[in-house]
């Protein structure tokens, strides 16, 4: 007759038999999220890699721009009123 195995044991196997399928879902689950792409198929054709090259006009368009001095700046004038609130309206 063959002897019979403490109940304790069978726990053991069954708890170690969970984490590991409970690991391996876990490991793809990451794995499925690091490898997935957050961007449509869409967003992936609008997108074109930059040449990184200055033309010309580019830098005409540049120098050519107006330059603002701080004289300029302090003939501005912003009226900008602040709502504070009052108790009536608490």
């Amino acid at each position: 007759m063959k002897p019979k195995r403490a109940r304790s044991s069978y726990i053991l196997l069954l708890g170690m038999m969970s984490l590991l399928v409970v690991g391996a879902w876990l490991v793809y689950q990451v794995y499925a999220a690091l490898t997935a792409s957050q961007i449509t198929e869409r967003q992936g054709e609008s997108i074109v890699p930059l040449d990184g090259t200055i033309t010309q006009d580019a830098l005409e368009n540049l120098a050519g721009r107006r330059k603002f001095r701080e004289a300029d700046f302090s003939r501005l004038v912003f009226n900008i009123s602040v709502a504070t609130p009052s108790a009536d309206n608490l």
